[in-house]
């Protein structure tokens, strides 16, 4: 499944076919000792980190917004 991370500062990081435990994701998230965390290729900060969905949802919703203009 493809999926949008949304960060604090602003940035988009798109995950393609990507396959991950989320609950031992969300248990990286909460562990209070973690400060970095790897999604994908990348290692960031799991303090930047907004929300993570998928793909398919954000564009559903830009294209209910556009049906609505």
């Amino acid at each position: 499944m493809d999926y949008q991370v949304q960060l604090n500062n602003g940035q988009t990081l798109n995950l393609k076919d990507y396959k991950f435990d989320s609950t031992a994701l969300k248990a990286e998230l909460n562990n209070q000792r973690i400060n970095f965390i790897s999604i994908g290729d990348v290692i960031i900060s799991k303090h930047t980190i907004l929300s993570i969905v998928p793909k398919k949802l954000i564009e559903g919703a830009e294209q209910q917004i556009e049906d609505k203009k």
